[in-house]
């Protein structure tokens, strides 16, 4: 995403054709890559971030104890849409080439962890373009993964087969999915994600969608929900690598806006109007400030730099300084761009949002409020000939000893006990602590449980549990036409994890005892037990309570009509809310489901 150059640092928003690293793999890639865009698309290798996680990561691995740094060679991919022989066939390629691995490939959604033909009945998307691709061979084990893979999900997704790994797990061997909304560790690098895309409609719901689904339901199950977002609220140390599906609302105002829109002209008024993205993500994006952001859905390759505003207290004291006596001004959840001042370019503007140097810098910063100064954001095309659907980049992360593994993240673990209770798996809303926007982080008790569990364990690395649950696709049968599953079942990894916290099941739609939360959430040490108000939501304006802006919906992409993948919901937003609650009702009260799914 950077190039060096004998004085500073060049962003890519500056039209540069090619970035490299200090090393010669970098140079190598690019024209590697180019002979690439006739088959499998273009990957394009940008400067090392060795030299600002250096910096990022240097003061928190000393107060965190971690005894030595390695490099990690990461892959980020855009929008998977099961193309997952053609990805890794070009990484190999890429490898094989240069002499240099591949440590760990992310996915940043529309991954289609499609395992047979009644998956595909669950997936929304127009019929005709509902495929197989390829991962039921890495399903099946007919295929193993080359490289460790990370990945969300979209808006076109197998909903029965993600639903099932709700909270995370093996997707297959090697390729593990991050969960609706989750944190892992690899290689000592914190890696967080959000799985789905935002719609107002849905957004305070919870996640009542049950199978068989409906064409509504089919569309809302990939829906953002308040309570995910608020769980990973919660995390209070820095995270080195955020995933989403879809962009931060405002984040266009952070790199090359006319850029973007010569490729993307019909994104126009919501990049004027400041509503292009996700207001959830952006929250999230102000409040965990992680060194990384990556992210697909628009099918464009799109790099900034969000500076992200002192901490209230840090910034008190610069103004006092300059301005004695002047009252602290407080600080927007998403900073305006701003503009260079007089005498700087903009490379001088991104080298200084690298931070100082080790001693006290970044990461001393990151440590001490749970962020970095800044966030450096990617997002990235669909695996199809010539688009920069793949971006490698190297970072400096904290390892132990042996070789990087994929292991469980403490604190998520413990945000998870602290809010089992507040699981919703009912139409209507039920209200969150502090409005969803509280962020006091999990309970002591909590963590001290994951520790001492993690400690008997004697490793916190995920365990290779992978199981398969449904039977995998076999070509030699020939095409059928899929059915729409009936129930959920019950995968054995989710089984254990909750299991492990010491948590009973709570994802059965069908059983009474594992659907909605308590009528009291749990206290907080000196804090008297939080009363949950259940209602339903009216209208939008009631709805827009708890967003910082509702998103319009996308226009009409001409360039993308004929693929029907920018935006799987396809029917109007105000006729899905008058049928969602009419659906709702005749499934609670046994009047008969309306299925009517796409492919039927």
């Amino acid at each position: 995403m950077w190039s060096s150059t004998r004085r500073n640092i060049i962003p890519l928003q500056r039209s540069i054709p090619l970035c490299s690293i200090r090393s010669n793999f970098g140079r190598i890639v690019g024209s590697f890559c180019r002979k690439l865009v006739g088959t499998y698309g273009s990957a394009r290798q940008p400067q090392s971030a060795t030299r600002h996680s250096k910096k990022a990561h240097g003061a928190a691995n000393r107060q965190t104890g971690r005894s030595r740094k390695m490099k990690l060679t990461i892959a980020i991919e855009g929008c998977c849409h099961g193309e997952l022989d053609k990805i890794y066939a070009t990484l190999q390629l890429l490898e094989k080439r240069e002499g240099k691995k591949i440590d760990l490939l992310l996915c940043c959604g529309d991954f289609q962890a499609v395992r047979n033909l009644d998956d595909l009945e669950t997936m929304a998307c127009p019929p005709k373009y509902r495929s197989m691709q390829t991962f039921f061979k890495y399903y099946s084990g007919e295929r193993v993964a080359p490289f460790p893979t990370i990945f969300i999900g979209g808006n076109h997704e197998a909903a029965n087969h993600l639903w099932e790994l709700y909270y995370g797990g093996w997707a297959a061997p090697n390729i593990y999915f991050l969960g609706f909304a989750g944190a892992v560790k690899f290689g000592g690098l914190r890696i967080a994600g959000l799985s789905g895309i935002y719609k107002q409609h849905d957004y305070m719901r919870g996640h009542h969608e049950k199978l068989p689904y409906t064409d509504n339901t089919m569309r809302s199950v990939y829906h953002v929900r308040d309570f995910e977002v608020f769980r990973l609220l919660q995390l209070q140390q820095p995270v080195d690598i955020f995933l989403s599906h879809d962009w931060p609302t405002g984040i266009a105002q952070y790199g090359n806006t006319q850029q973007l829109l010569a490729r993307k002209a019909f994104l126009r008024s919501e990049v004027e109007t400041g509503t292009l993205g996700s207001p959830p993500a952006a929250q999230l994006l102000a409040a965990l400030r992680p060194a990384y952001w990556f992210s697909a859905h628009l099918h464009t390759k799109f790099a900034a730099l969000v500076q992200h505003p002192p901490p209230p207290q840090q910034q008190q004291q610069q103004q006092q300084q300059q301005h004695p006596g002047a009252a602290a001004r407080e600080s927007s959840a998403v900073p305006p761009a701003g503009q260079p001042s007089e005498g700087t370019d903009a490379a001088d503007t991104v080298a200084a949002a690298a931070g100082p140097g080790p001693s006290g810098g970044a990461a001393a910063a990151a440590s001490s409020r749970g962020g970095f100064s800044a966030t450096r954001f990617l997002a990235l095309d669909k695996c199809l000939p010539g688009r920069e659907f793949l971006q490698v980049i190297e970072m400096e992360a904290p390892q132990l000893s042996g070789k990087p593994e994929l292991q469980y993240d403490e604190e998520w673990l413990a945000i998870l006990r602290s809010t089992h209770q507040l699981t919703n798996l009912d139409f209507k809303h039920m209200a969150l602590p502090g409005m969803g926007g509280q962020r006091s982080g999990p309970r002591p008790e909590d963590l001290e449980f994951v520790q001492q569990t993690l400690a008997a364990r004697g490793t916190s690395r995920v365990p290779d549990n992978f199981v398969i649950t449904a039977e995998p696709y076999n070509p030699a049968l020939g095409q059928r036409q899929g059915r729409m599953p009936q129930r959920h079942q019950r995968n054995p990894q989710t089984v254990a994890l909750l299991e492990m916290l010491g948590l009973p099941y709570n994802l059965d739609h069908h059983d009474p005892r594992g659907k909605g939360p308590p009528a009291t959430a749990p206290s907080r040490p000196g804090c008297a037990p939080l009363s949950l108000a259940a209602h339903t939501p009216r209208g939008p304006q009631q709805l827009q309570q708890r967003v910082v802006a509702a998103a319009a919906p996308l226009p009409t992409n001409p360039e993308e009509i004929d693929l029907g993948d920018l935006d799987a919901d396809e029917a109007d937003e105000q006729q899905q809310e008058q049928q969602a609650p009419l659906e709702q009702e005749q499934q609670e009260t046994g009047g008969g489901d309306v299925i009517g799914t796409a492919g039927g």
